[in-house]
């Protein structure tokens, strides 16, 4: 299910009528850390042009053989807009991009109702803010495309100090999440790697090629070393887990809602800073979604957001007013601890004993 992402450049990528060329790079979004296209490097028969290909245009993956197939052919690429790839790709060239292929776009409206007041906070856009309140605006969400190579090589800065830099990113092979940004801690502990998840960045800068994350040096130097020639597996991702959980005085909270497949289940809260698309939950299996997040003690608040609705679950038990005329559901995240009144919207769990709890279906 996992794939490292340096491990897929070179693959074929072949059209419905013939090769279109190498894989050359991914680009993700910096908002949802999603791979979103593939750079293709087209060779002679297009004079070596390079090309994005959306991953949602692959109809086959041959892991085997080293191939994606795509449902695209030599004329539509030959024709496609151009595009500089040693540059962040910004939405106004997707837009023309999706257009000119008919692909679905990934993304909603992008605007959301953020508190003027010194909090960075996103929050649900339901009901009608009132208009006398100077301190309510409304800011879009800009993200842009980063490519792989771009990233690989930014250091990784702890709550306390530099770590190490990026070497490369697992990735889910079916969604196409980046799960984890491997990290080498060459100058620190030679010889040593180690995996850090998209939900811990607080954030990165760009201009200083830095990624800011919300662990600490020492939790980072105990945390289970990664082998990249070994197999990813289950049993490592529940060690690192457990110990970040234990060292940092947070608790792991398994997010579970029931929505038809192929829906865009993400989860938000005052834990991200109500950010509505960084956090997606992933169909595990026929419409039941699940992500696991690392979050500090206390009391949270928290929506789901479903194909760019936001909603709570109807088992929610403990429910608090908003700034709109509406409500959000409340946590209180604690280690050793449950919370009776969210049983069905998620479950706080020890490894290895995962209770099977979901919310009710949308519409149930």
């Amino acid at each position: 299910m996992q794939q490292i992402a340096g491990s897929m450049i070179g693959f074929t990528v072949n059209g419905v009528d013939g090769e279109l060329g190498k894989l050359k790079d991914f680009y993700f979004d910096d908002l949802t850390w999603t791979f979103r296209y593939m750079v293709v490097e087209t060779g002679e028969w297009l004079s070596g042009r390079e090309v994005l290909i959306a991953h949602s245009s692959i109809s086959k993956s041959d892991w085997a053989a080293h191939v994606f197939h795509v449902n695209l052919n030599r004329e539509q690429v030959r024709n496609s807009p151009s595009v500089d790839t040693g540059k962040a790709v910004p939405r106004k060239f997707e837009t023309v991009l999706q257009a000119y292929y008919s692909w679905n776009t990934y993304w909603g409206g992008g605007f959301y109702v953020l508190p003027g007041s010194g909090m960075d906070m996103f929050y649900p856009p339901e009901g009608k803010k009132k208009k006398e309140d100077p301190q309510f605006t409304t800011r879009k969400i800009e993200h842009n495309l980063r490519s792989t190579s771009e990233i690989i090589g930014y250091h990784i800065h702890a709550k306390d100090g530099d770590i190490g830099h990026v070497e490369d990113f697992i990735v889910n092979k079916k969604t196409w999440d980046i799960r984890y940004l491997i990290v080498d801690l060459q100058n620190w502990l030679p010889g040593r790697r180690v995996l850090v998840s998209p939900c811990w960045i607080n954030r990165v800068s760009w201009d200083e090629e830095k990624v800011f994350v919300d662990i600490s040096r020492n939790a980072v130097r105990k945390s289970p070393a990664y082998d990249p020639s070994k197999p990813f597996s289950i049993d490592y991702e529940y060690k690192l887990l457990e110990h970040l959980q234990k060292k940092e005085g947070s608790a792991w909270v398994t997010f579970k809602f029931h929505a038809p497949p192929g829906a865009d289940v993400f989860v938000a809260g005052t834990f991200n800073k109500w950010n509505p698309m960084e956090i997606r939950l992933e169909d595990e299996k026929k419409g039941k979604y699940v992500a696991t997040v690392l979050m500090p003690e206390g009391r949270i608040e928290y929506k789901f957001i479903v194909n760019g609705n936001w909603c709570n679950s109807p088992e929610c038990k403990e429910l608090v007013p908003n700034d709109y005329g509406t409500t959000n559901s409340v946590l209180f995240v604690g280690q050793g601890k449950g919370h009776k009144g969210h049983l069905h919207t998620f479950s706080r769990f020890s490894f290895g004993e995962l209770r099977p709890l979901w919310s009710t279906p949308i519409g149930g």
